[in-house]
């Protein structure tokens, strides 16, 4: 008979298994990666983040299934705790990075460290005896108050690191998406909305189920509260390492002439010399064609050229570019000499790195042409 504790134990040791099996994923892919360092000091840096994940998640197991390990075990698991959401913004911040944002401050994760440290000698100073019958029947909750505040913190801490972190994230990851689709050409591929959506969910549904059974309240010991907590992180990790496998990612490189007193002859430029410049060297067939490399073979900068765009088209860069890709589809499409090609060559050739992006912009541009007729 399968009985709850059951049901729990397998809630939690699934997102376990599926963290180890991301990790040595992201070990591998870094191994691939060993010709750009930055990424794959980017996969080593998940693949640890994966690793502190586990172990977060192998004290929630212990907590069901052995309570004699659980109690040797809750310092590390109070560190994974707030560490993992920690490193978890880190790689968000790093995925979002726009160039102007702060460095990462320390206290991020000093703070953890004092508090397990405070833990650990509150754990060494009350028997193991007394800690399990505080944390599993309530009994000692008079006589060892420190202990039983210390470890009511626990909850209070996932609480506080499952939803300041995930605000945090979703905060950088706005900002980014406002940014990234003046920067990329591929911004409806790379805006992170998958991220987006995870850490939102997150937000939903993790921190008050598991915190309610941390403290033993039986109304979140029901297993469909369990599983409400546990699949959001399971999905989230799988979702998270394919798309960092995939690429579905930007990462904003710094443009050398951004701040720079650059003459007013490098960076002046007009639309019609603009316009020939597309024409003539076409630019917009590379998939991934950022503003920086546009901006540099017009000899100008990333942000003269932006608000030129948007001055001149009443644009952003990526719309300005999907815009011309569609009309070179339909050029291809009209030419004879392409008459044989199937309609994803078509669009492959046009510039769209993929058939799905292609329809993303498709229905962006019907939707607006829909919209400038009601006007």
């Amino acid at each position: 008979m399968i009985t709850h504790d059951l049901v729990e134990a397998f809630a939690f040791s699934t997102p376990v298994m599926c963290a180890v099996g991301c990790m040595f994923m992201m070990g591998m892919d870094a191994y691939n990666c060993r010709q750009n360092m930055p990424e794959k000091r980017l996969r080593l840096y998940l693949a640890l983040t994966y690793l502190v994940t586990a172990l977060g998640w192998l004290g929630m197991v212990l907590y069901v299934v052995s309570p004699d390990g659980y109690i040797s075990y809750h310092t590390v698991f109070l560190l994974a705790l707030m560490l993992v959401q920690v490193m978890f913004y880190r790689l968000v911040a790093i995925l979002t990075d726009t160039g102007g944002s702060h460095p990462f401050n320390c206290l991020h994760i000093v703070i953890p460290f004092v508090i397990a440290a405070v833990s650990l000698g509150c754990d060494l100073l009350i028997p193991a005896e007394k800690q399990m019958n505080m944390v599993y029947s309530g009994e000692g909750a008079t006589s060892d108050v420190w202990f039983g505040v210390v470890y009511a913190s626990t909850s209070v801490v996932f609480i506080v690191y499952n939803m300041l972190y995930p605000l945090l994230s979703l905060r950088n990851i706005r900002r980014y998406r406002r940014f990234v689709v003046d920067y990329s050409s591929e911004a409806q591929r790379t805006s992170l909305d998958w991220l987006f959506s995870m850490q939102l969910l997150i937000l939903i549904c993790v921190p008050v189920p598991f915190a309610g059974l941390l403290l033993g309240i039986d109304t979140f010991a029901s297993p469909w509260f369990v599983w409400l907590g546990a699949v959001p992180y399971f999905v989230y990790y799988i979702i998270l390492c394919y798309n960092m496998l995939d690429g579905n990612y930007l990462i904003i490189q710094p443009d050398p002439a951004d701040g720079k007193d650059t003459p007013e002859k490098e960076t002046t430029i007009d639309r019609r010399q603009f316009e020939r410049y597309l024409h003539e060297r076409k630019p917009y067939l590379d998939p991934k064609l950022r503003i920086t490399d546009l901006a540099a073979g017009l000899n100008t900068n990333r942000s003269y050229l932006s608000a030129f765009i948007n001055r001149e088209y009443n644009m952003n860069f990526s719309r300005l570019i999907n815009r011309c890709r569609l009309t070179e589809l339909d050029r291809l499409r009209l030419s004879p000499r392409y008459s044989t090609k199937s309609n994803m060559e078509l669009v492959l050739m046009a510039g769209f790195g993929n058939y799905r992006n292609y329809l993303r912009v498709k229905k962006e541009e019907d939707r607006l042409s829909v919209l400038k007729v009601f006007e």
